[in-house]
């Protein structure tokens, strides 16, 4: 029997038997031919980045117009068990890392996207905002919003975490992209004082 997992503004999850379908939801407030186009482009887009992160995302099983059926990966959303267990940040500095030397950017990198295996591997979902960019900015970005959910939901481990997740990441060009980082975060904190 299937099993809504999660609804979302753009696709609902849904638990089939051994695996999970994510279906993207049309908008009637959108004229039906762009909004079709839009949920194909966006489905197509979503499967190939899952393509190019085997092992580190679930497995496509198969991709309709507006639907991806991939892997059911059984573990924990890491959102929920980061806090008992901060040495996982390492593990997602990583696969961080290495989805970045695939020139990747994930687009919401936050611990709700994040899952942990029963083999105790960090295997990254919902890429439905990712896109390609070898700019060290859009990797920049993408850290600071990692560090931001991490500010907000695990405050109380949050130096810890970022320093397990530094001690991971290691893509090649990591020290151009740490130090962009520092850049958008004073972007960030400037934008707060006005």
């Amino acid at each position: 029997m299937d099993k809504e997992l999660a609804r979302g503004a753009e696709a609902v999850i849904i638990q089939k038997k051994d695996s999970v379908e994510k279906r993207r939801l049309a908008k009637s407030y959108r004229i039906k031919e762009i909004d079709d186009e839009l949920r194909i482009r966006r489905t197509r887009s979503e499967a190939k980045m899952l393509g190019k992160m085997q092992g580190v995302a679930p497995r496509v099983i198969s991709v309709s117009e507006d639907a991806i059926q991939m892997e059911l990966i059984d573990g924990n959303v890491i959102k929920h068990i980061l806090d008992d267990k901060i040495m996982i940040a390492e593990k997602i500095g990583y696969e961080t890392g290495r989805m970045h030397d695939l020139n990747i950017v994930h687009g919401d990198l936050t611990t709700s996207n994040m899952l942990l295996d029963k083999k105790n591997n960090v295997r990254f979902i919902d890429f439905g905002l990712s896109f390609v960019s070898d700019k060290v900015e859009d990797k920049a970005v993408d850290l600071h919003l990692f560090r931001e959910a991490v500010e907000s939901k695990h405050f109380r481990h949050e130096s810890e975490i970022w320093n397990a997740f530094q001690k991971g990441y290691a893509p090649k060009n990591r020290d151009q992209i740490l130090k962009r980082l520092e850049l958008v975060e004073m972007r960030g904190r400037n934008k707060q004082k006005y």
